[in-house]
């Protein structure tokens, strides 16, 4: 069995990078599962600070039909920022959908309503967004909304 070195990622743990158009996208072809969509950056500390709340929320409810979606809002154009996103989620180990946001600060923040992250939404089993989260993030508050629309 291959010994995997320390440079190498762990198994599982992927980034891509998309549009705003296609996080829209991959958000509505969630329907029929609860999806919670966690907005950070690396120079985001609230937000680092709760990520493993994503990822504990993902390994107790994914097989019941939540999808746990981290976007970074890293400005790509910045040297090394995908790098940095990579080496945190490595850290991690999130092997949950993990998407960097490939456009220009001033669009994401009219689109999403914020100056920058934390900002966490949770969209029902219709696709349609029934919270969020600004600034003040409560992953107790979304655990029992995420549980209520699993019918836990």
């Amino acid at each position: 069995m291959p010994v995997l070195s320390p440079a190498e990622p762990p198994a599982g743990v992927t980034v891509k990078v998309v549009k705003y158009d296609g996080l829209t996208s991959f958000v509505k072809g969630q329907r029929g599962k609860v999806v919670v969509v966690d907005f950070w950056a690396d120079y985001c500390i609230p937000c680092k600070r709760e990520f493993p709340n994503l990822l504990k929320l993902h390994g107790e409810h994914a097989k019941a039909g939540l999808v746990a979606v981290s976007v970074s809002l890293d400005d790509l154009a910045e040297e090394g920022a995908k790098d940095k996103v990579m080496k945190f989620l490595q850290k991690q180990q999130a092997t949950t959908t993990n998407l960097i946001l490939d456009e220009k600060p001033e669009l994401w923040q009219k689109k999403l309503n914020i100056d920058g992250p934390p900002l966490v939404m949770v969209f029902n089993q219709r696709g349609e967004k029934e919270k969020e989260f600004k600034d003040d993030v409560k992953y107790d508050e979304i655990e029992k909304i995420v549980a209520r629309l699993l019918g836990k």
